[in-house]
């Protein structure tokens, strides 16, 4: 099992390679998804899964809902570089 410090420096680098060229497509929404529902244990990013969950419900991910991940995962990277 992963340490808390592992699992954070997986999606760390998992989520970085994701956004850099600062868009999400249907596929890399759907890895960071199952990523997420696969590893989090303590709901940590209970409300990321949420959205991804929302966003995929069609199948596709459009250029707002690209932007919408973006600035979240964003977010979520903040969250771990403060803790």
């Amino acid at each position: 099992m992963m340490t808390r410090k592992e699992l954070h420096d997986e999606f760390w680098l998992l989520t970085r390679g994701i956004l850099q060229d600062s868009t999400v497509d249907t596929g890399e929404a759907k890895v960071i998804k199952r990523w997420l529902e696969e590893h989090q244990s303590d709901g940590e990013f209970n409300e990321l899964v949420k959205k991804l969950s929302e966003i995929l419900n069609d199948g596709y991910v459009d250029r707002f809902e690209s932007t919408t991940i973006v600035n979240m995962l964003g977010r979520a990277l903040a969250q771990l570089n403060q803790g």
